[in-house]
């Protein structure tokens, strides 16, 4: 990540210190990431691409050749799940307004407690579900009854 900083940095044109003060951050982060002392965090990698919108989060994350997007911001859905709106296309980082989906085979035992009962679907067994929230904190479920 130190390598594409620099990179980055240097084609936007870019000083270290005002590529620090476009991101909203001190100096001394891009300095400790840049040396090795520190890895970038998840909030430095959003900062990164909220301001640069053109950057491909994928060169940035997983090494995609190309370090630009191609023209279009936005990243289409092209699934047939019911749970992909494809009418709308949202960047992988925008907020997005939570909308309840049709749950399938998940029904809940007692909405009262944590207990409930994870799908099936072609012979697999689901045996925990992870909810993140927007505060960093989660929760983690696991299935009531192991078969």
């Amino acid at each position: 990540m130190k390598d594409k900083l620099e990179i980055l940095r240097e084609k936007k044109g870019l000083s270290a210190s005002a590529l620090a003060k476009t991101l909203g951050v001190e100096a001394s982060a891009i300095s400790h990431i840049k040396s090795g002392r520190n890895k970038p965090s998840y909030d430095f990698v959003v900062k990164i691409l909220r301001a640069f919108p053109d950057v491909n989060p994928d060169w940035l994350l997983m090494d995609a050749p190309e370090m630009f997007r191609s023209g279009n911001t936005s990243y289409e859905v092209s699934h047939s799940s019911p749970i992909f709106d494809t009418e709308a296309s949202a960047s992988l980082f925008d907020e997005v307004e939570n909308r309840p989906i049709s749950a399938g085979n998940v029904e809940l035992k007692n909405e009262q407690s944590d207990t409930f009962s994870l799908p099936v679907k072609s012979g697999k067994r689901a045996e925990r579900v992870i909810v993140l929230y927007s505060d960093g904190s989660f929760d983690s479920y696991e299935a009531c009854c192991r078969r």
